[in-house]
């Protein structure tokens, strides 16, 4: 699937029916017996759409491990459909390079999909995450809504045991959400992602004041020739000291605490520690090269 067919799904987010069309042509232009492929993970969702989302969902909803750099329990939606807040993000979302993969792009759309059809889904899901574990909302996508916001805050309030992290640029939405009164969960720690369309305005003040803002991710532009080694990927891959040195010299020009991301959250501080969750990291601006 490329990328203009994969935009058809987002286009049709809200639509059921449309999605349905779509999943089979995907099933009746493939071989839906070979696993692994476009058709093979298509038909299963779409059994599970004509089904009226009953039973099992046909896609993990929080993946334990999300990736190899992501030693966490992680929740993702489809990228574009779910975020209010893009901007100049859209020109290098890193989330579309998941759409290469049929597995990922069909659990992306299966969880924007629960989120507005089915949310006592994702909420059963929520309660099965083992004791003190570690959670990343969202890894792709974002926040669609005021509503969902609350949804998942609630779902963070109830489980104290579990830390939870993430970045996003629904500022507007958080904004909303705290101006009515809303209270949010204490362990809870989010990222202020550059990118969005709300940048240099008030809204994007006002959320960078919320408690539970603990500072900027920032993407920033870096030689070419970091992102081609994938210096950017680890602290043990060739050239990802000078690659985070050219990264902490940029955030520098815009801000005095800053951290560069070595791209691994397992390895990013000692003790399994990742600055993006912690509150010893309020205020300092962590920053990432570009490697769309």
């Amino acid at each position: 699937m490329n990328r203009k067919q994969a935009l058809k799904y987002v286009e049709s987010i809200e639509n059921l029916e449309a999605l349905k069309t779509l999943l089979v042509d995907c099933v009746a232009n493939g071989n839906p017996s070979k696993k692994g492929t476009w058709s093979y993970h298509a038909e299963k969702l779409l059994n599970w759409l004509e089904n009226d989302m009953q039973g099992n969902a046909p896609f993990s909803i929080f993946r334990k491990n999300g990736n190899k750099k992501l030693p966490f329990y992680a929740f993702s939606s489809l990228a574009f459909a779910d975020c209010p807040g893009k901007g100049e993000c859209m020109n290098y979302c890193y989330s579309l390079k998941a759409w290469r993969y049929p597995a990922a792009f069909f659990r992306q759309l299966q969880n924007s999909l629960l989120m507005r059809f089915k949310w006592e889904v994702i909420e059963k899901a929520w309660q099965t995450i083992p004791q003190g574990k570690t959670v990343r909302l969202f890894v792709d996508g974002d926040f669609p809504t005021v509503e969902i916001i609350e949804a998942f805050m609630e779902l963070i309030k109830a489980r104290k045991d579990l830390t939870v992290y993430g970045y996003t640029k629904s500022w507007k939405e958080f904004v909303s959400l705290h101006a009515g009164g809303y209270v949010f969960p204490r362990n809870y720690v989010i990222n202020q992602s550059n990118g969005s369309k709300w940048e240099n305005t008030g809204i994007a003040n006002a959320f960078a004041s919320l408690p539970i803002v603990r500072g900027k991710f920032d993407a920033v532009e870096v030689a070419k020739h970091f992102i081609k080694s994938k210096a950017y990927q680890d602290k043990a891959n060739p050239g990802s000291d000078l690659y985070r040195k050219a990264v902490r010299e940029k955030l520098k020009a815009m801000t005095s605490k800053v951290f560069a991301c070595p791209g691994n959250c397992g390895n990013c501080l000692p003790n399994g520690r990742h600055a993006c969750g912690s509150k010893e990291f309020t205020g300092v601006t962590i920053g990432i090269g570009i490697h769309a």
